[in-house]
């Protein structure tokens, strides 16, 4: 039954990156690994294992981090859906409990990485080469599009290994670059910057311990896609760049608030007087629109950005809505797991195995870090519950394998 239940687990953790990217609803195999997992955790509810101290503080940022969005929804008696989002990070816990005790393959995580690259690459695409309609619409909003791209193919792009024959690697390669194109064909800037950041410090971790030929085979590689993107007319990547460096310009010269860059610093610029006030605890959820007219009828802040209900930055909002208090549980929540990898590619020397759910982590954790500086991730369900999810996999199928090596 144990035996079972490991195979039908990992066969759900294969297909999951690719129904959550390609259908609207596809996060729900998440709750069929939640039921799978509390299963497991019954049958193997005799089956002792010390949680080790990088295991409670991982827990113990995403208990905080859910409890502090639940305390401070109850002081400014806020409702159920501003919490709803934040429960994720509670109800994926026993999924972490059961992959550390059980005997799920990492391949299923590493298999289903590229797997949903190639599904989600062919997805976006054929439709621009071909100029063809979607297979699947997952999302209308570049930004997430981008994001996930860009973790997907990076992710893919750190499992190329040394130890691996060619063919593999020409696969992993190929699908990596899939990802990656649907990334720059979706034009998030965001996503764009969190992916080049994270690539220079995954490139200076040498997770999988590249030589130092394929280092530099690899960055060449990096930099030669980036200037096609660029260049190439077809993928519009300098005009969006230009058209952001526009903004800068129009922001700073014509003191305008106009455009997705002016209107985000605006917005950053009246969060910081709010904050001030407010340092603490915040002003709760949604109540920043009500905030923010204020300051612009004392002609502090530009009427440019009076239609928006909360700042573009999780760092910013959360800091707006929770406070100190917020922030410090938001950082505690991203840099536990990201620490952990840390020490493991740099002191340690595990088991190339039991690093492949560690690149796959580290990817989603670093793009998460990036991206939040200048969107929103945790105020929307989808992205919430795949960052949640696959951290807790990761590190979950992580744990399992460091007691098999």
């Amino acid at each position: 039954m144990v035996q079972i239940l490991d195979k039908l687990t990992a066969l759900l953790i294969f297909l999951g990156f690719s129904f959550f990217l390609l259908f609207p609803k596809g996060g729900s195999i998440i709750l069929a690994i939640l039921v799978l997992s509390l299963i497991g955790l019954f049958l193997k509810r005799n089956t002792k294992k010390n949680l080790e101290k990088w295991e409670k503080i991982l827990i113990i940022g995403f208990v905080s981090y859910f409890l502090i969005v639940f305390i401070n929804n109850l002081f400014f008696h806020g409702g159920i859906r501003e919490i709803d989002s934040a429960s994720r990070f509670i109800l994926v816990i026993p999924i972490y409990f059961y992959l550390r005790k059980s005997n799920v393959s990492h391949k299923s995580l590493e298999y289903g990485v590229l797997f949903a690259c190639a599904l989600f690459g062919i997805n976006s695409v054929l439709p621009f080469f071909f100029d063809s309609n979607q297979l699947f619409q997952f999302s209308k909003h570049p930004g997430i599009v981008s994001l996930y791209g860009g973790i997907l193919g990076l992710s893919a792009l750190f499992l190329l290994s040394n130890k691996r024959i060619l063919s593999y690697n020409l696969i992993v390669l190929f699908c990596s670059i899939l990802a990656i194109t649907t990334s720059v064909l979706a034009l998030g800037r965001g996503a764009w910057i969190a992916f080049f950041c994270s690539f220079s410090i995954m490139f200076y971790l040498n997770p999988l311990k590249w030589s130092k030929r394929v280092r530099i085979l690899i960055l060449n590689l990096v930099i030669i896609l980036s200037l096609a993107a660029y260049y190439l007319p077809g993928f519009n990547v300098k005009a969006k760049i230009d058209k952001a460096l526009n903004g800068f310009v129009v922001y700073f010269k014509d003191h305008k608030a106009t455009g997705s860059v002016g209107a985000r610093l605006e917005m950053w610029r009246s969060s910081f007087f709010i904050i001030k006030d407010n340092p603490i605890f915040g002003i709760g959820e949604g109540n920043f629109k009500e905030k923010n007219m204020e300051l612009i009828n004392k002609g502090l802040i530009k009427a440019d950005i009076a239609k928006f209900n909360h700042p573009h930055g999780e760092f910013v909002t959360t800091t707006l809505e929770q406070g100190l208090t917020g922030l410090g549980a938001l950082l505690f929540l991203l840099f536990s797991p990201l620490i952990k990898c840390y020490r493991e590619f740099k002191y340690e020397n595990t088991n190339t195995n039991s690093n492949i759910p560690l690149v796959i982590t580290l990817s989603l954790v670093l793009h998460y870090i990036f991206y939040s500086m200048s969107n929103g991730v945790f105020d929307h369900q989808n992205t919430t519950l795949f960052y949640v999810s696959y951290v807790m996999i990761g590190m979950g199928l992580f744990s399992s394998l460091k007691d098999k090596v």
